[in-house]
């Protein structure tokens, strides 16, 4: 799925893991395994959280959703033309967390061992404050890879207790500010100290670097969480609810200030398929 740039770049994490999550959606290894088919990857997600030492005391609340179209695959290889939409509003009504975008674009995802490589591009439906443009072209590369992680396909790895992700992700990727190369890394690794049929508590490290073409104050910052959260898989799905410390370091300034956090998120999957009658 599409990456995306939120709230001053401060939530892209939680984007990047809807990113994984949907590129490594169940999917047939070989086409030939099948009949003749179409599958439509979606997927759906709602975040509310506070931001951090960025904007002390303000939550945020973001929901998404993307339809796609699997019109190619060759092997572990799709091509995925796809439609989005978002929404995102906080409790300060700061103008640039007051956001709507959709967009319009095409996609190549290739699934590797316990992730997925993705590159794709469109046009973004949002209007630039500055320009004033509402129509710019967008294009993106991605790279995610999770082990260990709580849904029932990862139960049998060796490391069942040490949940974790990787990703990159850069690109144009904002109306807002729509010649800005944004570029993010980050990784998180926790520990499944408790787990039953319903529910995980997974203390957990993380680490996020964003930079950017344009140098923008905030978008060139190093994050470091430590947190916990409780995690709830479902068919299709995952919840999370978390608490963490976010210590904060703004590259082009110096500063470096420390807030505690805290959120859920819900995301949702799916990747139906119609059989063709021949």
């Amino acid at each position: 799925m599409c990456a995306v740039v939120i709230a001053r770049g401060v939530h892209l994490r939680n984007a990047l893991l809807i990113v994984g999550l949907l590129a490594c959606a169940p999917l047939p290894l070989f086409a030939q395994e099948l009949p003749s088919s179409t599958a439509f990857p979606g997927s759906f997600w709602i975040y509310t959280g506070n931001v951090g030492p960025a904007e002390r005391g303000n939550v945020v609340s973001m929901a998404f959703l993307e339809q796609g179209v699997t019109v190619w695959q060759h092997r572990d290889l799709f091509a995925i033309p796809f439609v989005n939409a978002q929404f995102t509003a906080d409790s300060r009504g700061y103008e640039w967390n007051d956001r709507h975008p959709a967009q319009v674009g095409m996609k190549l995802a290739w699934r590797v061992p316990g992730g997925a490589f993705q590159a794709g591009g469109g046009m973004m439906f949002e209007r630039d404050p500055i320009g004033g443009g509402d129509r710019h072209p967008t294009a993106f590369a991605s790279y995610w890879s999770g082990w260990a992680a709580e849904g029932r396909a990862q139960r049998g790895s060796m490391l069942r207790g040490f949940p974790g992700h990787v990703s990159a992700t850069s690109g144009l990727m904002t109306g807002r500010d729509p010649e800005n190369w944004m570029t993010r890394l980050d990784g998180q690794q926790g520990v499944a100290v408790f787990r039953n049929k319903m529910i995980s508590a997974v203390p957990y490290g993380a680490g996020i670097v964003t930079f950017d073409s344009k140098r923008r104050v905030w978008e060139n910052r190093v994050s470091l969480d430590a947190g916990f959260k409780l995690v709830r898989t479902f068919v299709g799905g995952v919840v999370e609810a978390g608490v963490a410390e976010r210590r904060q370091y703004t590259v082009l300034t110096g500063a470096v200030d420390t807030a505690p956090v805290a959120y859920v998120n819900v995301w949702v999957g799916w990747n139906p398929r119609a059989v063709s009658q021949r």
